[in-house]
């Protein structure tokens, strides 16, 4: 899109003049929009919580048609929120939808000599609520104290060479309720999470007294617990770069799986409702994009998918009916510091480019047989299963019974047989490799 980029700011009194009109809750720099159509034109973008006809308006309480900034006259465009901003942490009246499940494939007659097999079902939209391990970004986690967010990004490199990944601050961190070295549950405790897959590093504090620049948190990780993939963004993460007007841009979250939008607006300021009882926390220096998101995508990477890779743009926080809101990388990194990307050779190690892990552990009745689905793992890795028995005296038998490929990546059925007439707990572990 060729706009003009001489607008960079709002000067602070504008902005706040614009900030008094009645139900405006964010103001910034983006493309007109006439009729419904974006056009070339930049203008200083005012979006109200509801859009209501001029007719009814008294006349002070109707924005200006045209501001000018540093000799220069720029149009206004005022654009419809739909609602308040709020974070988009999973709220408890959000509730469930129903699961939407791959069939499982027929287990064949001989392998249910001993019992009824149990048997998990491929979960597709759901899948990203339960438990992975390794976990790729775009899943559930949360601190103890809240619903549930969004695990955002692959593993990351900070500059004194912790692993971690990012996330908000309001999953990682609820404000007044956790301290550095709390325990982030994987997935989060609304879904059941009850395992930890990381320690609470470092975050942002928000505040009511003057404007916040980010809502971002860093989970420091062991080297195992992670997938260097974004559930289904096929590319790696390569790095960051800026938002761009007229690009789709992706992410990939908790609640509302991958969805595109577009950039609405930058450089916004903005009222976000949820951080504080009846008051909103103010924020600076935002992207604004079409919706795509809801409540529980809190802490999802929002990017562009490149020839070369994905780049992050901005960590999703908040949003409404009508709008997504990000705060661009940059802020974020000025924040934490240089945040690196792994590649996936870091990721499996340098030597034999393989890592090792717990994937899940249980317990087996007498001479029972369990069928579990695994994954959804890149194509990219090779995985191996290894089943072992934790009770003295313990025999399982385990196998891959057959795979399964979806968008998402490659999922593996897995048979386990305890061949004992006795209980017997076990553990599988991973062997992931390229």
């Amino acid at each position: 899109m060729s706009m003009d980029a001489t607008l960079q700011e709002i000067p602070e009194q504008q902005r706040t003049e614009l900030e008094s009109f009645p139900n405006v809750e964010a103001t910034g720099i983006g493309p007109r929009v006439v009729d419904g159509v974006t056009t070339d034109e930049i203008a200083v973008v005012i979006f109200v919580r509801e859009k209501v006809p001029e007719s009814q308006l008294a006349t002070s309480e109707v924005v200006p048609k045209e501001v000018e900034i540093e000799g220069k006259t720029y149009k206004t465009d005022v654009q419809n929120l739909g609602g308040e901003i709020r974070i988009q942490e999973l709220q408890e009246s959000q509730g469930s939808a129903e699961p939407t499940v791959v069939p499982v494939p027929k287990i064949p007659a001989e392998a249910e000599v001993h019992t009824e097999p149990e048997v998990e079902a491929i979960p597709d939209s759901l899948s990203r609520k339960e438990q992975w391990r390794p976990a790729p970004a775009g899943v559930s986690v949360g601190h103890p104290n809240i619903t549930a967010g969004t695990l955002g990004t692959p593993p990351l490199v900070t500059q004194s060479g912790k692993r971690v990944f990012l996330t908000n601050a309001h999953v990682a961190a609820p404000i007044g309720e956790s301290s550095t070295g709390d325990n982030i549950l994987q997935p989060g405790k609304y879904d059941g999470g009850t395992e930890s897959i990381g320690r609470l590093l470092e975050f942002s504090e928000i505040t009511k007294g003057e404007a916040n620049r980010t809502d971002s948190a860093l989970v420091e990780v062991e080297p195992d617990v992670l997938q260097h993939d974004i559930l289904g963004v096929w590319e790696n993460l390569r790095g960051w770069r800026s938002a761009q007007f007229n690009r789709d841009h992706v992410k990939s979250g908790r609640t509302t799986n991958i969805t595109t939008g577009r950039l609405r607006a930058r450089n916004v300021t903005a009222n976000v409702y949820g951080y504080f009882p009846n008051e909103p926390a103010k924020f600076e220096g935002l992207d604004l994009f079409t919706a795509m998101s809801a409540g529980g995508d809190s802490g999802s990477l929002i990017g562009i998918e490149e020839s070369d890779g994905f780049y992050g743009t901005d960590l999703l926080f908040a949003g409404s009916n009508q709008v997504t809101l990000g705060i661009p990388m940059e802020t974020v990194q000025d924040e934490h510091g240089r945040l690196e990307p792994m590649t996936s050779q870091d990721l499996v190690g340098p030597d034999d480019l393989r890592i090792t892990g717990t994937h899940f552990t249980g317990t087996l009745s007498p001479k029972q047989t369990l069928y579990r689905w695994s994954g959804p793992w890149a194509e990219r890795y090779v995985v191996d299963f290894d089943a072992r028995p934790t009770t003295n005296g313990g025999w399982i038998e385990s196998r891959v019974h057959s795979t399964y490929r979806s968008s998402a990546g490659v999922y593996y059925l897995l048979e386990l047989r305890n061949r004992k007439n006795s209980a017997t707990n076990f553990e599988v572990k991973y062997l992931l490799a390229r």
